[in-house]
């Protein structure tokens, strides 16, 4: 009995460790597969632009801006390396170089090295979300086609394909620039930074650093991205706008979306026209929408939105609002601050009239409600925004005369036919601006301007300083209705002008001295 239980333990050991030894190469399988895992999440973290763009807007382009402040270094390290080329400080002399051997010229070398090896990265990693970005805008672009959504054709895309490329270019420039100062810089290691060659590879090296610093410095201008869907607006530069909106929020839209977004909300409006309810006017559900999200932008909290989208959709088009994939109550937010920025006249002119109902008060002469503004503070263009409904009930054919010695063009007339309005839509008293029912501001706003008459002109400047821009209101035969003169200032972009003087001025010291500098090289070794 004793053997036989002396064998039993000897085999449930033995099954023990052969187990063991079976369950060891799983276990190392299992972590082989588990750090292979990690590996691939790692290196898709690098191909992931969503992630790359995060760490280049915190840290790369902007936020510490690593890609302005590393070359800046590199270049006073420069300068403190050409200085003391031949002799270094005293206090070096007496202090640290006889420990660690080396002059003060040749630590500043090293440290240059470090620092454009950082700046080199930092741009490559750069250059590498703008390529993932340019991936990603190609494949919208031929998913767009492959639905039907003429995207090339829309007006504005060649610009913005056109601008994209270009920055692309720049970058590759910046980049292979930034590769030749390295190498330049590690030259010196053969020859010393007191002879000749040194100190003109030092030369070479500060030339084309210089020079990828000015090609950087052109690219800022022409910030975009796939990673969020509002990415590419300030990379858009909308090329032509009607002069008259028809429905004035969607229009306004419109004409300041990039071509991917605007074929998206083509197909948005077609959906949430169907989600209206029954008895609502399509175009007046459109205008109080976008009223609605206007006014959530500026505080309007969320349940009162929903009230609001509940009194003209149905409870499937609320919730299609709410939950649709591209045009988040989030996105809605980043493009209407986007055309605050751009058409912030347009947004005054409604914020007066909004006061004058808030108020009660009626800026009404002859039947007709006219407002009109522009920018203060005129760059580039001014765009002119004028709003005219008709409250009688006859049609009325008015004269809209803009005259202005400083813009083109000087003399402008332009004929509108308005139709008879209702008067009633303008309340006699003061009104809130949200409530149940269509007696608030939301409702009585988004019905003027689906009424009315938006007319939006683009005048452009012929010289900076004061300017005058007169605005009349006339009838056929020339009598004056309503009139209104404005002073603006015209003045270039200040971040812009100082952007474009930086990278012409650093450009041409890149080149001039990449000249010279190859050429005393060139002049020694032959």
């Amino acid at each position: 009995m004793t053997e036989k239980k002396t064998e039993d333990a000897d085999e449930s050991s033995a099954d023990e460790a052969s187990n063991e030894d079976a369950a060891e190469p799983v276990s190392i399988s299992e972590t082989v597969k588990t750090i292979g895992t990690k590996s691939l999440k790692q290196i898709g973290k690098w191909n992931n632009e969503s992630f790359l763009y995060a760490f280049d807007r915190q840290l790369i382009s902007f936020g510490i801006r690593l890609l302005l402040f590393l070359p800046g270094f590199a270049i006073l390290a420069f300068f403190g390396a050409w200085a003391y080329a031949n002799s270094s400080p005293s206090w070096w002399v007496d202090f640290i170089e006889p420990t660690i051997g080396q002059s003060f010229s040749t630590i500043l070398v090293v440290l240059v090295f470090v620092i454009l090896l950082g700046y080199i990265l930092a741009l490559a990693l750069h250059r590498h979300r703008v390529n993932l970005t340019i991936k990603s805008f190609e494949q919208q672009v031929k998913s767009a086609q492959s639905k039907h959504l003429s995207i090339k054709s829309l007006h504005g895309y060649e610009p913005l394909e056109d601008s994209i490329k270009r920055s692309v270019t720049k970058h590759f420039f910046s980049l292979t620039c930034s590769l030749l100062a390295i190498f330049s810089i590690a030259a010196i290691a053969f020859y010393g930074i007191q002879s000749d060659m040194g100190k003109y590879f030092l030369a070479l090296s500060f030339s084309l650093t210089v020079l990828s610093l000015g090609q950087h410095i052109a690219t800022r201008s022409s910030n975009f991205n796939m990673a969020e869907r509002t990415g590419l607006l300030n990379a858009y530069n909308s090329p032509i706008h009607p002069s008259t909106l028809d429905m004035v929020f969607s229009d306004l839209v419109k004409s300041q979306l990039d071509p991917l977004l605007k074929s998206e909300y083509e197909k948005f409006v077609g959906e949430i026209e169907s989600h209206v309810k029954r008895g609502v006017d399509p175009r007046f559900a459109r205008e109080k929408m976008m009223m609605t999200l206007y006014k959530h932008s500026k505080g309007l909290d969320l349940s009162s939105v929903d009230s609001e989208f509940g009194e003209i959709f149905t409870k499937a088009g609320v919730e299609f609002l709410r939950t649709h994939e591209v045009f988040t109550i989030e996105e809605w937010l980043v493009i209407i601050d986007h055309l605050e920025v751009k058409c912030p006249a347009f947004f005054r002119m409604i914020g007066r009239i909004e006061e004058d109902l808030a108020s009660g008060r009626k800026s009404i002469k002859d039947d007709i409600i006219f407002e009109v503004d522009m920018e203060n503070v005129v760059h580039g263009k001014a765009n002119l925004f004028t709003y005219m409904h008709n409250l009688s009930d006859r049609e009325r054919t008015v004269v809209l005369r803009v005259q202005s010695p400083d813009f083109r063009p000087h003399d402008l007339a332009l004929t509108y036919l308005l139709r008879p309005g209702e008067e009633k839509v303008w309340p006699e008293t003061g009104v809130p601006l949200s409530q149940s029912g269509n007696q608030d501001i939301l409702a009585i706003m988004s019905a003027l301007l689906r009424d009315g008459t938006v007319a939006w002109q683009t005048l452009l400047p012929e010289r900076f300083g004061e300017a005058t821009v007169s605005v009349r209101l006339e009838e056929v035969s020339g009598e004056l209705l309503i009139g209104s003169q404005m002073n603006v200032r015209i003045r270039s972009v200040f971040k812009e002008k100082i952007r474009s003087a930086s990278s012409v001025v650093f450009n041409l010291i890149g080149i001039l001295g990449t000249i010279v500098s190859s050429s005393l090289l060139t002049y020694v070794i032959v």
